[in-house]
């Protein structure tokens, strides 16, 4: 009988698939950080952040504004989708208790992502990250 996949390595495997989308519009990455990957590229940086206890994961992926010369920008993913109008804070919820939830959780952020993108390469992006990141 074979070993189970634990939630974090589900979390590192399908997310490096699933996020390939940002390699082909111009991302580099992933890039191993502290806790998750990210990549960089058009002046932000989108880190998916996971961490596991017992059984219980957590996912959780944000949006830096780079270079910027006043406060740095950062803000969750779940709430820029719903600052954008694309959907309610609790369709991204962050914690999983198995492999296969955590699995789930990873593909809901990179459609959520996939949909925020040209929100966030768009002139306004600055404004929509600091007002995302207002919200608690």
């Amino acid at each position: 009988m074979g070993k189970r996949e634990t939630p974090e390595e589900a979390v590192r495997r399908l997310g490096r698939e699933v996020f390939g989308f940002l390699t082909e519009a111009g991302f580099a990455g992933p890039h191993e950080v502290d806790g998750g990957f990210s990549y960089t590229g058009h002046g932000l940086r989108i880190t998916i952040y996971y961490s596991c206890w017992k059984n219980e994961a957590e996912v959780i992926a944000t949006v830096r504004i780079l270079g910027d010369s006043g406060p740095k920008a950062r803000a969750d993913i779940a709430q820029l989708y719903a600052e954008c109008g694309l959907g309610a804070v609790n369709h991204l919820p962050s914690h999983a208790g198995s492999a296969r939830l955590n699995g789930l959780r990873v593909r809901a952020f990179a459609t959520a992502l996939e949909a925020l993108l040209p929100h966030l390469l768009g002139p306004r992006r600055t404004a929509l990250v600091h007002r995302a990141s207002a919200h608690p």
